[in-house]
């Protein structure tokens, strides 16, 4: 899976420690089905409910400010508490059922700590194989808090607020201690059980936030009543999918409420028996649900019912509302801290650089899917376009450096009730959303340099093509998805007479938007390999009545230096990137 990564250290470090302090037990070998079994549920805690989880912990970890929450803390803390438990348990069930199949009887490791209803139970019972007898409790249990909080340093980064978490527990064991019972009898079990949990999730926000002074605003905001913001809406939406939400449900199932794994192998029901070896093949292969590399047939086997019964969809692709399909890059600009550098910045360098040669910039800035389809994502009234936070000021940037800007998501929002900007299925904007901002582009260009637009117009053929296509989004989420999704249809002009030239006086810059509809290799494209000659490019240049210096680029991540040289010959330049690019 994609977020496994930060996992492997946690999961190398656990194992060994679990292997270092293996026990000898005077009790009889389990049979090999019963050690199957146990491997089978260790495996689904860390495969089935571990692996999941990190989800969550990635897009709190790389939120925006702007866009965490109140709930957005809860949940991740909760997340972490139930993920520190699956990954001792997970790890220590393994090594039990190998050590079992090799036919060794060995000791516990985890003995259902979230029951204890105390603190010094919850750490005693959480690894007992660290647990040795001491002059006091806080000698006896540090053992196993330092290995918390080295697996939490390895796991989300070093910061001083873990350092305060292990005050913070060495504090409540010496309450504790000196009380000599639990802080909150003589409530009930149950109630002592609610109370420490509660306590040790507010307390994890020291490990799952790796800043101190940040992790001590989260704790603030867990208990404020601070107004959501749409970008926190929309996290909280991401954070809360159908999918994320029965996994952590299922977490705090196994976690509290589900008695010892091996007291439950023993009993004469073999129900557990053959439930945990059924989950052997299914937590291997959930393991690769998001692993490109398998086979088309295994992917399909693996998502599919994710689809069906959550209507998830992966790291890559998000499932919306009736179906709608969006990148998952297109989320995270709304939601989640900028990963590659703007392209503001190089624009207005670009731009400074033109200056001397009185070459200008004309920059089209295309709203995303995901901005013009935020009900699909989010249920909401919207007035407007959702744009990434501080978009507003970008484009105000690029004017101030003197920068042509056009921006055609309000006039696209309005279109929207006569005719969709987007596939359902596909990344890609329709051709008649291409043709329409080429016809904004053209206008704004005949307006501000009206010495670049021929009136004469040049000899060319024109045709129309029919195409289909399920969808690159589809593609993408099931391999084989032509009979899940069906086919989406697109007619294209394509016109013969306009490629590009070298000399012309206009460079268009652009990457993807450029691509579609001309490549034969991107979406809606045809089986024979040849340029289909009805893109972005094709379509500007018809309307200006020239052909165009077509450079393809990555504008996600140019560099004013990259076009300096090229752009400086030419009398203008058009950037086509998507919005949140900038």
């Amino acid at each position: 899976m994609l977020f496994a990564k930060p996992l492997l250290p946690v999961l190398l470090v656990l194992f060994l420690v679990a292997v270092a302090t293996l026990r000898r037990s005077d009790r009889s070998v389990p049979s090999g089905a019963c050690a199957l079994a146990r491997l089978g549920y260790g495996l689904a805690k860390l495969c089935l409910l571990l692996l999941p989880l990190e989800w969550m912990q990635h897009l709190y970890a790389n939120a925006e400010p702007l866009a965490v929450s109140s709930k957005a803390v809860w949940l991740t803390s909760l997340t972490l508490t139930c993920q520190m438990y699956l990954a001792f348990s997970g790890v220590g069930d393994v090594c039990i059922a190998i050590a079992q199949l090799r036919g060794k009887a060995v000791r516990e490791f985890c003995d259902a700590p979230y029951r204890a209803g105390g603190f010094i139970g919850l750490w005693q019972r959480l690894h007992l194989g660290l647990t040795r007898c001491g002059k006091t409790v806080c000698v006896t249990l540090l053992p196993t808090l330092l290995l918390v909080a080295g697996v939490a340093a390895l796991w989300r980064g070093w910061s001083l607020a873990i350092l305060l978490w292990l005050l913070v527990q060495v504090l409540l064991i010496v309450l504790e201690s000196w009380r000599g019972k639990s802080l909150f009898a003589p409530l009930p079990q149950p109630l002592r059980v609610i109370l420490v949990m509660l306590v040790i999730i507010i307390t994890n926000v020291l490990l799952v936030t790796p800043d101190l002074r940040l992790a001590l605003d989260r704790l603030w905001l867990m208990f404020s009543a601070a107004k959501p913001t749409l970008y926190s809406l929309m996290l909280d939406k991401r954070l809360a999918s159908n999918w994320q939400q029965s996994m952590l449900s299922i977490a705090v199932l196994v976690s509290v409420g589900l008695p010892p794994l091996g007291w439950v192998l023993q009993q004469s029901n073999k129900i557990w028996q053959v439930i945990g070896i059924l989950l052997l093949p299914v937590s291997l292969l959930m393991a690769l649900r998001e692993s490109w590399k398998l086979s088309a047939t295994i992917q399909m086997i693996t998502q599919r019912p994710v689809i069906e019964l959550f209507g998830e969809g992966n790291s890559r692709v998000y499932h919306g509302y009736e179906g709608w399909l969006f990148s998952q890059s297109e989320l995270d600009r709304l939601t989640l801290k900028r990963v590659n550098p703007s392209a503001t910045k190089s624009l207005v360098m670009l731009a400074e650089k033109l200056k001397a040669t009185g070459v200008p910039l004309f920059v089209i800035a295309m709203p995303t899917k995901a901005a013009l389809y935020p009900a699909n994502i989010l249920s909401a009234e919207y007035n407007n376009p959702v744009q990434p936070p501080g978009q507003k000021a970008k484009l105000e940037q690029l004017h101030t450096a003197g920068i042509e800007v056009l921006d055609p998501s309000q006039v696209l929002w309005d279109r929207l009730i006569r005719a969709e900007a987007y596939y359902q299925n596909d990344s890609h904007w329709t051709p008649e959303t291409m043709k329409e901002v080429a016809l904004l582009a053209a206008k704004q260009i005949r307006k501000k340099w009206p010495a670049l637009h021929q009136t004469d117009t040049p000899l060319i053929n024109a045709t129309i093509l029919d195409r289909t296509d399920v969808g690159d989004l589809a593609r993408v989420l099931l391999p084989l998805s032509e009979s899940w999704f069906g086919t989406e249809f697109a007619q294209l002009v394509s016109i013969r007479g306009l490629e590009g030239d070298l000399k012309s006086p206009i460079l268009l810059v652009g990457g993807e938007l450029l691509r579609v509809y001309e490549d034969a290799d991107s979406s809606f494209g045809n089986a024979n390999g040849q340029s289909q000659d009805a893109g972005f490019a094709t379509q500007l240049a018809a309307l200006l009545g020239r052909a165009l210096h077509v450079q393809r680029a990555d504008v996600t991540k140019i560099t004013a230096a990259e076009f300096a040289e090229s752009a400086g010959k030419k009398k203008l330049v058009i950037f086509l990137l998507p919005a949140d690019a900038l």
